[in-house]
């Protein structure tokens, strides 16, 4: 757990979600939703370079880090169960807030937009998941035919990937040999191992985030974006790394002809992990937006 953030358990149904905040004297919110697989403290060497003039508020998904909400990847049919539990979260304040996510949870943002505009002041999506119509469709009719890893190695790989470590010297190196991790910083990589890893019956290590319910949240997408953005009348800002491959060039020109006020900028020398990776950089991004 970091020093500089408070925890705060918000209950839910006999359970909760497991968040963090900076500045709490603030009235100004600002709220972070992390990727798929990852929690939101692994984020706090960019969070703590938001501008302090925000409350700034991130949060463990719903099956992933120390949130203990229902997480049945059986059961898990539509991204719309994190945009529900963020809506949960911002409800309870006063004003809307700013927006923010990396990845799942960028779109995760949007979704809360579309759904409940008046709750957001502005959205700052890092790399979001944002496909192209055709690419969607074409993905749904493989996955009804469970052809889906064709298209989706991730789904198929989050289930086999080693899911336990003696201790967190072992995990540390294990993950610092990973191509996801190569140009991120070791301070980065310890905060990722600090808050991912939690110990079983028998004394090892083993992920927070159950690799079933990661593969099945890499098997869903939301086409439904495509038919809500020309409704929101909302500032927003895409950080994309280069090439990006969850938000390509076709959806970055679909989105701005929907969204012509929308400001689309990139990270140099960053891959889709760019938050961890450019974390000065993005932050920058961020606080212009602010």
């Amino acid at each position: 757990m970091s020093l500089n953030f408070k925890e705060n358990q918000i209950s839910w149904d006999n359970k909760f979600i497991q968040a963090y905040c900076l500045n709490g004297e603030k009235d100004k919110y600002f709220y972070f939703s992390h990727a798929n697989g990852f929690n939101g403290l692994t984020y706090q060497s960019l969070l703590q370079k938001i501008s302090s003039e925000f409350k700034v508020i991130t949060y463990d998904m719903r099956g992933h880090g120390r949130t203990t909400l229902t997480a049945d990847p059986k059961k898990l049919n539509s991204w719309h169960r994190f945009r529900d539990d963020l809506i949960y979260l911002v409800e309870n304040l006063n004003s809307p807030a700013v927006l923010s996510g990396h990845s799942l949870g960028g779109t995760v943002s949007l979704l809360v937009a579309l759904k409940k505009p008046t709750l957001v002041k502005k959205l700052i999506l890092i790399d979001p998941v944002i496909l192209p119509l055709k690419y969607i469709l074409a993905y749904k009719i493989l996955n009804l035919l469970n052809f889906q890893h064709f298209v989706s190695p991730l789904a198929k790989n989050a289930l086999i990937r080693q899911n336990g470590w003696k201790n967190k010297e072992e995990a540390f190196e294990y993950f610092s040999n990973k191509k996801l991790f190569s140009k991120v910083s070791k301070k980065i990589l310890n905060d990722y191992v600090e808050q991912s890893l939690v110990k079983n019956e028998n004394n090892k290590l083993n992920l927070r985030c159950n690799p079933e319910w990661e593969s099945a949240c890499f098997r869903l997408s939301s086409y439904e974006i495509w038919f809500g953005l020309k409704y929101i009348n909302i500032p927003i800002k895409i950080v994309l790394t280069n090439n990006s491959h969850v938000c390509n060039k076709t959806a970055q020109r679909r989105i701005k002809k929907i969204l012509p006020q929308t400001e689309i900028v990139f990270v140099k020398d960053t891959t889709h992990m760019l938050p961890l990776e450019a974390a000065e950089e993005v932050s920058n991004e961020i606080n212009n937006f602010l």
